[in-house]
């Protein structure tokens, strides 16, 4: 921590968690009070429209993020071509998945009652990943602060939108609004502040050059992301077709609960970025050990959490949700486990991504989608919900770690995963350095 570097780096984790930590005040405190309000029924209708949103809107964002802040920090004399350039290509992508939302909700059989309205609503926040490219910039120059003020004021003035919806009992339509609202807001200051921070108009200079670029080394990241948000959302939709509304309701109240600590890896790919690429350039000894550490603080994270979020399940979904979701602890106490595969899976993206190995991030997550669905259609019939988290974990397990013993490329990375998996038991391997 002496170094500046990792000081940097450890200050922008410290905004990002500090973001995460009033995200939950405001954000989860608040969505308790909804989830009440709604009950498992009307809630299930509102989570399986953003499910599906979901699953569409994994194209908007072209799987650019990864790829853009590495080339930012690499190739800073293009720093205006290369955020125009993601601004306009996303832009497209979020017309394109709009589109594609209107056209599935108009169909027969993909929603029912007020589902499709509630779609074509949260549908418009497929627009924010274009309208986000600046928080790219700020994530790679390690200004996260910014983005934390931009986030935390919109969230701040959602949550207090949705108490007072709460409160005159308003339709369910408008916590649709509640959601686009907060999407619309939180893009606008991010704009602000990244002008505020340095990021001048300048970058708005469009690089078609640059286009062909990106989207060579973004579409493998963006066919992944299409396959993690199919196994991170088609429970929800599967549980509508094959269980029911009220199955959604509970399945969603308990992913809520574990799902609000995968900002956690994600944040620490976002600060470390620096620091690896740093030692990748002083020679692959230093970089693999800087790996195994990236890797065993990952899961050492995740193991923190998740412990004791499985041991409390019943107590906390009785204290956060009340007895109507008293049938949701058994999912959060399998469900959370998940949670360990999900830090050790985006740390090795990072390192895919170092390594411009997007084709095997792609065919790990297609493998891990195509498991997830086989397991639902197996395992939701049998035990409903609780399945479709035993479903989740599994393919999360075959996606992040199992599927890096199937390259050699990936093999040595799959082995420090495992070591990383085995913490618990070798974790004297750190005290002794103490």
């Amino acid at each position: 921590m002496a170094k500046h570097g990792l000081h940097v780096a450890a200050a922008n984790l410290g905004w990002l968690v500090a973001e995460r930590a009033a995200r939950f005040v405001l954000g989860v405190v608040v969505g308790f009070a909804v989830a009440r309000h709604l009950g498992p029924e009307r809630l299930g209708s509102l989570s399986y429209s953003q499910a599906l949103v979901g699953l569409i809107g994994a194209v908007a964002g072209l799987g650019l993020d990864a790829v853009v802040k590495r080339d930012l920090l690499q190739k800073p004399e293009e720093e205006a071509g290369l955020l125009a350039s993601s601004f306009a290509l996303r832009l497209a992508a979020g017309l394109f998945c709009y589109g594609v939302v209107l056209g599935c909700v108009t169909l027969r059989g993909v929603g029912v009652g007020i589902e499709p309205r509630l779609a074509a609503i949260i549908g418009l926040t497929l627009f924010q990943p274009a309208a986000m490219v600046p928080d790219l910039w700020l994530q790679a120059h390690l200004r996260a602060k910014y983005s934390v003020w931009a986030q935390t004021g919109a969230l701040a003035v959602c949550a207090a939108l949705r108490v007072a919806l709460v409160l005159v009992d308003a339709p369910l339509s408008a916590f649709a609004w509640a959601i686009a609202a907060e999407a619309a807001l939180t893009a606008v200051g991010i704009a602000v502040w990244a002008r505020r921070a340095g990021l001048d108009g300048s970058w708005m200079r469009m690089r078609p050059s640059l286009v062909r670029p990106l989207l060579k080394e973004a579409w493998p990241l963006m066919f992944a992301g299409l396959a993690i948000m199919l196994y991170m959302n088609i429970d929800e939709v599967m549980l509508r077709h094959l269980a029911g509304s009220a199955a959604v309701g509970l399945y969603s109240a308990a992913t809520r609960m574990t799902e609000i600590w995968y900002f956690v890896p994600m944040a620490l790919a976002s600060s470390l970025l620096p620091a690896l690429l740093r030692a990748r350039e002083r020679g692959m000894g230093a970089y693999r050990e800087r790996l195994q550490h990236y890797y065993d603080l990952n899961a050492a994270v995740a193991y923190a959490l998740s412990l004791p979020i499985a041991l409390a399940a019943p107590w906390i979904m009785r204290i956060a949700y009340g007895p109507a979701f008293a049938g949701a602890a058994p999912i959060v106490a399998v469900h959370v486990w998940s949670s360990v595969f999900v830090f050790i899976g985006v740390a090795r993206g990072q390192w895919l991504v170092n390594e411009r190995l997007q084709v095997f991030y792609l065919a790990a997550t297609l493998a891990g989608a195509a498991v997830n669905v086989g397991l639902n259609l197996a395992f939701i019939p049998r035990w409903g919900a609780l399945g479709a988290a035993v479903a989740t974990v599994i393919s999360q397990a075959i996606a992040a770690w199992l599927s890096s013993f199937c390259s050699a490329a990936t093999r040595e990375t799959g082995r420090m995963q495992a070591k990383a998996l085995l913490l618990p038991i070798l974790g004297f391997r750190y005290l002794r350095r103490v």
